[in-house]
């Protein structure tokens, strides 16, 4: 009985630590019929810039180190990689049996790999398109590229040019070439790294040759509704093929967790575990949240047991948010609503038999979220129970992965303060819950 007193004082003390939830905020992004326009939001002031989203062809990173150039395949631009010689076939270049090549994708989880630079050979500093020179720093191309310009029919094509990536200087200024298949029109041109000062990337649209400061700076948001292409099973003919999809974009730096309403072996440890945070799953993923949280038979649902955890990261300020989302109109006017709530960070009880345990929020409304990394022990059943001992749910887990999110509902519980308590056979796991 003692023992049982001095746990229950301990967990009274932990209130100070524990994480607390702000009101949940509802809100909306609105891309237009189409998704004409990609939103950049930022998830703690709910500010929101536009632009267009085929105000772009290629955009060239702003990150002096890497060499990174994605393409806007939204805007019709195909990157196709020229076969039939080095930078020296520049005069040369001949498309004979062109839709034979290889068409080059934007990796859609790793901003450093665009279509232009997905295949990088360490050993002889070769990156995509150029080789790197470890003593002026600068990456000189070696590589051509056909880019061509699909219609809105698929397989016909508006446009063409021939496409050399001439230098990334170590400033991180992109020289760069481009002209007609005949030879015509040759430009030399330059995005400069100034032009980009505290964004992300530097933006060169061909048709016009403008160059759109289309995007704000990386403190004014976290992640982006955009449309983009993803191997995706078509909905007309169910074969998987580069897809045009609507989804959710995370800016370089944020990181972004999926949490589901059932243990997911696609929640899994790797090199970039949050220790002490609310996750070990916390990954730097372009499209960590992405397109799937929505599906379409016939009609546009939303998935009701997955939301997401974002890490908002600004010099002064580290916050983590919740957010799911509750509506989407499709492309009639390109409108998704969605929630978000503000987690603080707790103090993480450890257990030598459960582990590392954290209940967020806490206090807790209508939902609450359980994360366990449950080294010794495959099953357990969560309860909720008053303080004089009354089950108010319960509720059996299975340990399928290490380091599980659960998703445990609260709208039947009365507001109060309880115990959530942890059993796998003999051994109890106890700590203080508030529902609000």
């Amino acid at each position: 009985m003692k023992y049982i007193l001095r746990i229950l004082s301990a967990l009274f003390a932990l209130t100070a630590g524990n994480i607390s939830a702000q009101a949940i905020l509802n809100d909306s992004a609105i891309m237009g019929p189409g998704y004409a326009n990609q939103i950049f939001y930022d998830i703690k002031t709910g500010a929101k810039n536009s632009a267009s989203v085929n105000n772009w062809d290629i955009a060239h990173t702003s990150v002096s180190r890497d060499n990174s150039i994605r393409a806007n395949h939204m805007s019709g631009l195909r990157v196709i990689q020229y076969p039939k010689g080095k930078t020296d076939a520049w005069s040369t270049f001949d498309t004979a049996g062109w839709k034979t090549w290889s068409f080059l994708w934007n990796d859609i989880h790793d901003h450093n790999k665009g279509a232009f630079n997905l295949y990088n050979d360490m050993s002889k500093w070769k990156f995509g398109w150029g080789t790197y020179d470890v003593n002026s720093k600068e990456v000189t191309g070696d590589s051509l590229y056909l880019l061509a310009w699909e219609g809105t029919a698929k397989g016909t094509y508006t446009k063409f040019v021939k496409f050399w990536p001439v230098v990334q200087k170590a400033n991180g200024d992109l020289v760069f070439k481009y002209a007609n298949l005949d030879g015509t029109g040759e430009t030399t041109d330059t995005l400069f790294q100034s032009a980009a000062a505290g964004k992300m990337y530097k933006y060169f649209k061909f048709i016009g040759t403008a160059k759109p400061n289309r995007e704000p700076v990386s403190t004014d948001w976290d992640i982006s509704f955009n449309r983009y292409f993803e191997l995706s099973p078509n909905p007309m003919t169910g074969i998987p093929e580069m897809y045009a999809v609507m989804g959710i974009e995370s800016k370089r730096g944020t990181r972004t967790s999926k949490v589901f309403g059932k243990p997911v072996n696609s929640i899994t440890p790797d090199s970039n575990w949050l220790v002490g945070n609310y996750t070990k799953s916390f990954k730097n993923d372009l499209t960590g949240i992405g397109s799937g949280w929505k599906t379409f038979s016939g009609t546009w649902s939303l998935s009701d047991t997955m939301s997401y955890l974002i890490e908002r990261i600004r010099p002064s300020d580290t916050s983590y948010w919740l957010m799911y989302m509750t509506g989407f109109s499709g492309s009639s006017s390109g409108k998704i609503k969605f929630s978000r709530m503000q987690l603080r960070n707790s103090l993480s009880v450890k257990d030598n038999f459960f582990g590392t345990v954290k209940v967020f929020p806490n206090p807790a409304s209508k939902i609450f979220y359980l994360t366990l990394d449950m080294p010794k022990i495959k099953s357990c059943v969560v309860s909720v129970k008053s303080l004089d001992g009354k089950s108010i749910i319960s509720q059996s887990l299975n340990a399928e992965s290490s380091w599980n999110v659960y998703t445990i509902s609260a709208e039947k519980i009365p507001a109060g303060i309880y115990l959530l308590q942890i059993q796998s056979g003999k051994r109890l796991f106890t700590q203080k819950l508030v529902i609000e």
